[in-house]
């Protein structure tokens, strides 16, 4: 595989580290829902998700911007057209979930009256104490979490299918360089 198949180091690496925090993101946001209310656990793991959420948004803004200025490699023109189309429009789907989930939970505590911080510097609210407004900022944060997962399987199942398609080597361009298995033929 020669460098124009494959994503840059860069991409990899925010590609990879976005997958842990994602990942750490789901873990403490269904442990923390069940949390009970007004206790010191619950306060600061709430806060703990805050500082990843906007860590991962940051990140994101980060991920778009690499992307505008090194664009990926082309899916092989072995591909079904409808699977590259498929794959195009998970992956911008990806990113827009990407923005609207820590929107939504930014502007959900907005309203909650909590203050927000990211790793205890604090932002300004956008809102003001209202529970209506933030229930619904709170259902869509849920709504767009599910919707991310979603996505997120349908990523990774894509993924396992190019990983047992080695012909491909659409998996394989996304992999640290020690991990990629070469292809037998």
């Amino acid at each position: 595989m020669n460098k124009a198949e494959t994503y840059t180091g860069g991409a990899k690496v925010i590609h990879w580290l976005m997958v842990v925090l994602i990942f750490t993101l789901f873990g403490l946001g269904w442990y923390m829902a069940d949390l009970p209310k007004n206790t010191p656990e619950r306060t600061w793991f709430f806060a703990l998700h805050k500082s990843i959420g906007l860590t991962t948004a940051l990140m994101a803004v980060v991920r778009l911007l690499w992307r505008m200025r090194y664009a990926p490699p082309a899916l092989p023109e072995t591909i079904e057209l409808w699977k590259r189309r498929f794959a195009t429009a998970t992956h911008h789907l990806l990113y827009v979930m990407m923005f609207l989930q820590p929107v939504s939970g930014y502007i959900s505590s907005s309203f909650s009256g909590y203050s927000t911080k990211i790793w205890g510097i604090p932002l300004p609210d956008w809102g003001w104490k209202d529970e209506a407004l933030n229930q619904l900022f709170t259902d869509i944060h849920v709504a767009s979490s599910i919707a991310l997962l979603t996505l997120i399987v349908l990523h990774i199942l894509g993924a396992i299918h190019h990983g047992i398609n080695r012909e491909d080597s659409v998996l394989r361009r996304m992999l640290p360089t020690k991990l990629q298995v070469k292809s037998v033929k």
